[in-house]
């Protein structure tokens, strides 16, 4: 399966993109947003300078899944690590928004699962997005019960 990235680089399979990539750096800007309300041009030029430490990413297709902790230029945090199912279509990526789409959360702690990728967060994306690749994200056997 052979398929075009946002950045017009073929790659196949799961991957991870390189520092630098600009398959990377696409997915990144989505990330920025919750910085940039003004919106996607705005976290492209990033004046506020919300750099993010990756702790993962996985891209298949046209869908990826990423976990950033928001840094400074000094490699401070500057806010909560955050998780994004992102989605290409047309050659641009967007946020899926999924923790919207699996709402309501019965309590706070269903909420807190759902930030931290638990299995049934996971089992409630897939349910909410089939076409997402299941390699994109975290192995089921590693999650916390």
């Amino acid at each position: 399966l052979l398929v075009t990235s946002a950045s017009g680089h073929a790659q196949q399979g799961i991957h991870t993109p390189p520092q630098g990539s600009p398959e990377r750096q696409a997915i990144m800007d989505v990330m920025r947003l919750d910085f940039y309300p003004g919106g996607l041009v705005a976290a492209r030029r990033n004046a506020k300078g919300v750099l993010f430490t990756v702790r993962y990413l996985r891209v298949h297709g046209d869908w990826a899944l990423t976990c950033v902790d928001p840094v400074n230029a000094a490699g401070k945090e500057i806010a909560e690590f955050r998780w994004g199912l992102l989605h290409c279509k047309a050659g641009q990526w967007s946020d899926a928004n999924y923790f919207d789409a699996i709402r309501p959360y019965p309590s706070e702690e269903s909420a807190e699962d759902a930030l931290d990728m638990t299995a049934s967060t996971i089992r409630k994306i897939w349910r909410r997005f089939p076409d997402a690749p299941k390699d994109i994200f975290p192995e089921l056997s590693k999650q916390r019960p």
